[in-house]
């Protein structure tokens, strides 16, 4: 019993580190710290912001990619990618919904979630997606995909993929949102209906909302069918049409979205018309600072730690970094394989790793396992399958953890006489890091060779203990004939960059 227990414990963990770096989270404490309401009241603000922010201001989430469909919903016949004609759809790859999803039903929940979510939206903008596809977009072989929309499709989900057979078209009956409501008003428990469903308590939430304002008359972003069905289900239930009719009629024609959203903000929240206002105008710049960040149509915006931030410290005062990432590259469609998607695993592990890294990030373990949909467990595999390639991780640039560090393996490869251009190349560390690392070990070599113990090879050097040990090691791992000329070049390193008193550099 005590195993399981610690992987949940794990899992909430890593989903509640994830959700502190959100677009989300960040809404909720601001909301919070400038209007002091209470946490339940700023998260309920904050879906309503973001609902806003998504279908008003930006011109395309940070999740969000375009990506190449098959046009039509109705091209369901096999044919090769060069014979199928194409549109660019805006697909959701990653939602702050998935952490939830995980957090509470696990990594399989999540990878069904996102599945399903970006048929549903390739449909809505008349497109379908195919198995290839797929398994470029969720590093899922095709009999994974199969198996998990197999269990969609029995359940009456209308999730339409383009080649999939007649008997499993026949099953599909319903959207996810009215299949899930119309089950739920059937008397089942409501969390196996999300479970099965893959649906998360955020977008439950809003399909629940979206549909009461349905039965009252007013306007939803749902698809013209799903409101159609939620209207027929509304009229199945009486009492509960009777109780959330509209109390008096509204006009609506000539009222702009900022008007609305200002309007809810006062009667469903309390704003006075001043503050509503002031709201509007900071998410407008928050808007214009996201739509600002330059990418193309494969690339998404991520919220990381910064690179320089140290060990130990709160996530909530480390610096957070947007970095651009690229989602889908043309070199992912030639290593998508039918049968394994190692390859396409690992290409897009390192890429994440390294693009980050280069804009002066670190992507912990679940940060990358979020990405690709992944468990941290898997995304620990692929490390261990190429221990050559030392990936820059928060784990490893801020030392944390027992795991052998980027530095102690930077370090070997020095002393085993590859140049700074190969490093380079085998770790995606940069030149300046590079030489950091090389300068740190030559200073700790100096400061060894001049007779000071550890304790004050690191109060000079502002080093951890841990990490001065490490670099004592290779010294005396490398202080042997075999090493004589480079542990030379070491020497002189030190000698041309002396160390000061407070461990600084002049």
């Amino acid at each position: 019993m005590g195993r399981p227990k610690f992987f949940r414990q794990r899992t909430l963990t890593q989903a509640a580190s994830l959700e502190a770096k959100g677009l989300f989270n960040y809404l909720v404490s601001e909301i919070k710290a400038r209007r002091e309401v209470s946490l339940e009241e700023a998260i309920l603000i904050a879906r309503d912001v973001e609902d806003y922010l998504a279908q008003n201001l930006l011109t395309r989430a940070p999740g969000q990619i375009y990506f190449p469909a098959i046009a039509g919903r109705d091209t369901h016949r096999k044919r090769a990618r060069r014979d199928q004609p194409e549109k660019l759809v805006r697909l959701t790859v990653l939602a702050e919904e998935d952490i939830e999803l995980m957090a509470e039903f696990g990594i399989t929940a999540l990878q069904k979630g996102r599945l399903a979510r970006v048929i549903e939206e390739a449909y809505r903008q008349d497109a379908l997606l195919d198995g290839p596809r797929l398994a470029v977009l969720f590093l899922e072989t095709n009999r994974s995909l199969r198996r998990s929309l197999k269990e969609f499709w029995e359940q009456g989900a209308f999730l339409p993929v383009s080649g999939m057979r007649k008997e499993n078209r026949c099953m599909m009956r319903a959207p996810r949102a009215v299949l899930a409501l119309e089950r739920y008003l059937q008397g089942e428990d409501l969390t196996e209906v999300r479970r099965s469903l893959a649906v998360s308590t955020s977008c439950w939430q809003r399909w629940w909302q979206e549909f009461k304002a349905v039965l009252r008359g007013e306007e939803v972003n749902q698809p013209p069918e799903v409101v159609k069905a939620w209207s027929e289900l509304g009229g199945r239930c009486p009492e509960l049409a009777s109780r959330l009719a509209p109390e008096e009629e509204t006009a609506r024609e000539g009222v702009t979205a900022s008007k609305a959203f200002c309007e809810l903000l006062r009667k469903r929240h309390g704003y006075s018309p001043a503050a509503a206002e002031a709201f509007l105008d900071e998410l407008y710049d928050l808007a214009a600072r996201l739509n600002r960040q330059e990418r193309e149509g494969g690339q998404i915006i991520y919220n990381a730690v910064a690179d320089h931030e140290p060990a130990g410290r709160k996530l909530a005062e480390c610096a957070m970094v947007c970095v651009t990432l690229d989602y889908v590259t043309p070199q992912d469609w030639e290593l998508a394989d039918r049968e394994s998607s190692e390859a396409l695993k690992w290409a897009r592990l390192t890429r994440f790793a390294t693009q980050a890294r280069s804009q002066g990030a670190a992507l912990t373990q679940p940060d990358l396992a979020l990405l690709l949909g992944l468990s941290t467990k898997a995304i620990q595999s692929l490390c261990k399958r190429h221990p050559n390639v030392v990936l820059p991780t928060r784990g490893l640039v801020a030392d944390m953890g027992p795991a052998l560090s980027h530095a102690e393996k930077i370090v070997r490869l020095f002393m085993d006489g590859y140049t700074e251009t190969e490093i380079v190349r085998r770790t995606g560390h940069t030149y300046d890091s590079i030489e950091r690392y090389l300068l740190d070990f030559a200073r700790v070599v100096y400061l060894a060779e001049q007779g000071l113990p550890l304790p004050a090879i690191r109060k000079v050097l502002g080093f951890s203990r841990r990490l001065v040990e490490k670099y004592l090691n290779l010294y005396r791992e490398f202080s042997g004939p075999d090493y004589f000329f480079t542990m030379a070049r070491i020497r002189r390193m030190a000698q041309a960059h002396p160390v000061k008193k407070n461990g600084k550099e002049d």
